[in-house]
């Protein structure tokens, strides 16, 4: 609250420095545009005198005219003065002062300058001497600044201060409008915000705040939402993973210790046994969940080109010694291998994405089974589909959508297993943006798995 406040203090002096100097400039505009007209008729009455200088026996005079022209200035006092080529004043006022500079015939030159105590501005001009054409006289005409000062006075109050205080006041009501029906909502929610607790996702109530801010509001009620729904997923799979991890933990704790008092050799190392298996069921659930975990997580990797025909015979290559030792005839049926079918992606979690499946349908389908995977393009070649077929006993229709479902087995499973792999395969499946489809395999029995991939599809963020 109190940064707000400084900052809010900071934007109201900074508006009235900005004011101060606009002033300043304003009013260097305005005495110069000022000054233009008045210098203008001040040139003109120089160039009038100029053109009424008399000579003659009696001296340098004006027409009687011109003189009482200068005088009828009801504001300003006007004074002339003309000087020989000396400087020395041969008819007018003698107070006024002489001309600084260089003169030229013809042009009037523009100073300030002073009569007794009073500033004048005065115009100059220089024209032939009538009775000496060899020689010059100076003309100068000197007004006091009255109108000047007076015209200025009332454009500096009325067309620069007071058009800025008005200025700056709508800027200081706009600024407390913005605070009140702004920024201090905005300071509330963030209260409100900061007072829940790590487990209060409630959304937050949009009627509380402006019409402006709801939408954000609305925003952050959809973000707790999605993260609710995260939380609640993970809370669920952390529970599911500690009761699946805590079984095979138990009976790796109960052969140890039944190993451990065992007297008859026999027994100890069908006890050991029995815990290397536990062990091995333990490893292997540790590890698909740290799969699951990592497949889950959002990839910071850029995606690479990555060819399906390379993954698949590094997969049939890894699981070959196993389909042999079962007596399955593991196979491929697709493009040539030379033939590369490119997709978008993580190169590992491709292969795991693949291994599970072909895990699944080692571990699920009886000895000397046919296990074929095969790779398919559609027509225009915008997609390819990956499938892995098997002879097992297959998936009911009415368990296929919950056989994704992290550790869901089916009832009449028999055949070890975590009961993570395909929850495995639909996540790898999602963040590359394929889909996930089971189906009834060939010949109307066991279970066919298809992956389909976009070409130039970018991984999930």
């Amino acid at each position: 609250m109190f940064t707000l406040f400084k900052y809010l203090v900071w934007l109201v002096v900074s508006l009235m420095f900005l004011m101060l100097a606009t002033i300043s400039i304003s009013e260097f505009l305005v005495e110069s545009a000022i000054d233009a007209p008045y210098d203008e008729k001040l040139t003109d009455y120089a160039q009038m005198l100029a053109n009424d200088v008399r000579v003659d026996d009696a001296g340098v005079r004006l027409r009687p005219g011109a003189v009482n022209l200068l005088r009828s200035d009801r504001n300003d006092r006007i004074f002339y003065a003309i000087r020989d080529h000396d400087g020395n004043v041969v008819a007018g006022e003698p107070a006024l002062a002489y001309v600084v500079g260089p003169l030229r015939t013809g042009v009037p030159t523009l100073q300030n300058g002073q009569v007794g105590e009073e500033p004048v501005r005065i115009a100059a001009l220089q024209i032939v001497d009538p009775h000496n054409p060899a020689q010059s006289l100076t003309v100068q005409v000197a007004e006091t600044l009255n109108k000047r000062k007076a015209l200025t006075e009332a454009m500096r109050t009325q067309a620069v201060a007071l058009p800025q205080v008005l200025v700056l006041v709508v800027a200081i009501l706009l600024i407390v409008y913005g605070y009140t029906f702004v920024l201090r909502p905005m300071q509330r929610l963030r209260t409100l915000i900061d007072r829940r607790g790590s487990n209060d996702l409630s959304p937050l109530d949009p009627e509380t705040a402006p019409q402006d801010l709801r939408p954000l509001i609305l925003s952050i009620n959809g973000l707790m939402e999605r993260l609710a729904v995260s939380i609640a997923a993970q809370r669920r799979f952390i529970a599911d993973a500690a009761h699946q991890l805590r079984t095979p933990l138990a009976g790796i704790k109960s052969q140890t210790e039944r190993a451990l008092i065992e007297r008859d050799p026999t027994a100890a190392r069908q006890a050991l046994t029995r815990l290397a298996a536990g062990t091995e069921h333990a490893t292997e659930l540790a590890n698909r969940l740290l799969t699951l975990a990592r497949a889950g997580t959002p990839l910071t990797a850029p995606p690479v080109d990555v060819d399906l025909m390379g993954v698949v015979s590094d997969t049939i290559a890894e699981h070959l010694p196993n389909a042999l030792e079962r007596h399955h005839d593991l196979g491929f049926e697709g493009p040539p291998v030379a033939s590369p079918c490119i997709v978008r992606g993580d190169a590992l979690l491709l292969r795991e994405l693949l291994s599970n499946l072909v895990d699944n349908a080692l571990r699920y389908s009886p000895d000397g089974s046919a296990i074929t995977v095969s790779i398919e393009g559609d027509a225009d070649g915008a997609a390819y589909t990956l499938a892995v077929s098997d002879s097992g006993p297959g998936i009911p229709p009415d368990e296929r959508e919950r056989v994704f479902e992290p550790f869901y087995r089916g009832a009449d499973v028999v055949a070890p297993g975590t009961g993570l792999g395909l929850a495995i395969v639909r996540t790898i499946a999602i963040a590359h943006g394929a889909n996930v489809t089971l189906a009834t395999g060939p010949g109307d029995h066991g279970l066919r798995v298809t992956v389909t991939f976009q070409r130039q599809v970018a991984l999930a963020a």
